[in-house]
């Protein structure tokens, strides 16, 4: 009798208390005293001040339906702040808001050239002190003044900050964060990469006029904290491949001995990558597996020849070994240490990273050979155009 009189207590207490904590405020602050950014573009201006622009979401220009008023005006604003230091810029723009600023939904970070090649340590410095910053945001590098980027016409999205996002997330460039750039700041000598996103004029035939169009490049360099240098878009992609697992991809290339140019689809990429003393050398080994179906074959190769497969399937490893090599290379020639490498050789064996004294990374680039191993098994080969068959 007394357990039944306790399970009805506490029954009429959870009916109280549930109606309770659904009333009232969310938070300290209303919601329409808010307004979120969604995109904060970063660039250094000629005199060497700080610039920041910032796309907010405008509410009052979503549209529902055709018949809305605002359906030919854009759904966000750009605005910009200067100051010395990011933090000044900032609170420049919140100065000409009605609303109070919030940071929480924020999703991409575009960092235009002139700031990028002065230096990242400033904007680091400040979103890890700034608590209301989430770490996994989106950073992309621009080979101009990001805040051009403000003039995109979104077709395909309502929100630009959308297609940069998505652009990441799915993995048409090699993605990063802001949290694991701050990890190699101050964990790996501040050597990394940032992908690129392009913005150029391009005619529609669905539109009236040409449209500002935001795609995506290679990716930026980062050595010391500051951009030094530029992948292409084919190291880019070989970075993609070697750093993310990746759920499919399409490459292009030629045949052996100009035989025509084929076309595959990568699925399932892995990669691993392990670091073996020889001596007074590391070696680091890249490797990686995939399987691949070819979708075009620009050829009079016969493809019912089991030779003729196996020099495709050849031309399909040769193919990504180039785009990872060449990617390999250049961050090689920068000495950056833009796949954190050192981390193998630091935590495998520490006692020669000391050896290296006060410019382990230095001496790491003349003690350490990468290796590239590929292996892409040529699953299907489609339909064949041959003329002997």
């Amino acid at each position: 009798m007394l357990r039944n009189i306790k399970r009805v207590v506490v029954m009429l207490v959870l009916i109280t208390a549930v109606p309770t904590a659904l009333t009232g405020c969310w938070s300290k602050q209303e919601l329409n005293d808010r307004t979120f950014v969604s995109t904060m573009l970063v660039d250094l201006n000629e005199d060497g001040q700080t610039e920041v622009s910032t796309l907010f979401m405008l509410p009052n220009r979503i549209s529902n339906g055709l018949n809305s008023n605002s359906v030919n005006q854009k759904p966000f604003v750009s605005i910009s702040g200067k100051g010395s230091d990011v933090a000044e810029a900032l609170q420049h723009i919140q100065a000409e808001l009605p609303r109070s600023v919030t940071w929480g939904q924020m999703q991409v970070i575009v960092i235009g050239d002139r700031f990028a090649r002065a230096g990242l340590t400033p904007l680091f410095d400040h979103l890890i002190r700034a608590t209301d910053f989430r770490l996994p945001i989106y950073v992309f590098y621009f080979n101009g003044l990001a805040r051009n980027l403000a003039k995109l016409e979104s077709v395909f999205e309502r929100f630009p900050t959308e297609i940069w996002r998505e652009s990441a997330h799915t993995k048409r460039v090699p993605p990063i964060r802001i949290r694991e750039l701050l990890y190699a700041q101050w964990n790996n000598l501040g050597d990394s990469y940032i992908p690129e996103l392009t913005l150029r004029d391009l005619k529609l035939l669905t539109e009236a006029k040409n449209v500002k169009w935001s795609g995506v490049g290679g990716a930026a360099i980062m050595k010391n904290g500051a951009v030094t240098g530029r992948f292409t878009n084919d190291e880019a992609m070989g970075i993609l491949i070697m750093m993310n697992q990746i759920p499919e991809m399409i490459i292009t290339g030629e045949l052996p001995d100009k035989k025509g140019v084929f076309s595959a689809r990568l699925i399932d990429v892995k990669h691993r990558t392990r670091a073996n003393r020889s001596g007074s050398r590391v070696a680091i080994q890249v490797s990686i597996q995939a399987r691949a179906d070819l979708i075009s074959i620009e050829s009079n190769m016969n493809l019912s020849s089991t030779e003729n497969i196996k020099l495709v399937e050849a031309a399909v490893n040769d193919r990504v070994k180039q785009m990872v090599q060449s990617a390999a290379d250049k961050a090689q020639s920068h000495q950056a240490d833009v796949f954190q490498w050192s981390e193998l050789v630091k935590y495998k064996y520490p006692g020669m990273w000391q050896e290296w004294g006060e410019s382990p990374r230095e001496m790491m680039f003349t003690h350490t050979d990468p290796e590239i191993h590929v292996h892409v098994g040529l699953r299907s080969t489609g339909v064949s155009r041959s003329a002997k068959l």
